[in-house]
């Protein structure tokens, strides 16, 4: 494609992306560990913004079964801060193809947050257990 020229852009998505209009991935970890309980090693850096609202979660790519276990999402370690996700119970994640969409604490969606990393607490651990987590809402930073 030839050049359109000087401050022009082309996008597939249907919304301008620096603008906060629309639900955004706000942060993700892959292999999240949830081998033993307590803080996981991992946690999930918040992208690009400093306010937010958190919407959605969702917990999938187990590489193996962690039916059994559950794990709590929070802005601060050792389960302090603000609860985003209550000791989610990870039922039916049995494989790498299951989603669990983990609900988030109906207080938690109604609430502007500037915390910029956020702590997995495994409250029931799976041996070797690790999962991808993904957290969306909303970006409220000015531009």
């Amino acid at each position: 494609m030839a050049n359109p020229g000087p401050a022009s852009t082309q996008t597939i998505h249907p919304s301008n992306l620096a603008t906060n209009q629309a639900i955004r991935l706000l942060a993700f970890a892959n292999s999240v560990p949830v081998s033993a309980t307590g803080d996981a090693a991992v946690t999930l850096p918040i992208n690009n913004t400093s306010s937010y609202n958190v919407q959605f979660v969702a917990i999938t790519n187990a590489n193996v079964d962690v039916s059994g276990g559950a794990l709590a999402i929070w802005t601060a370690p050792a389960g302090t801060g603000t609860e985003i996700v209550t000791n989610a119970s990870l039922t039916s994640n049995t494989s790498s193809t299951y989603v669990t969409n983990a609900t988030v604490v109906a207080g938690t969606k109604a609430t502007r947050l500037t915390a910029q990393t956020l702590y997995v607490k495994v409250g029931t651990a799976v041996a070797g257990g690790t999962v991808d987590i993904f957290v969306y809402g909303f970006d409220f930073s000015e531009f």
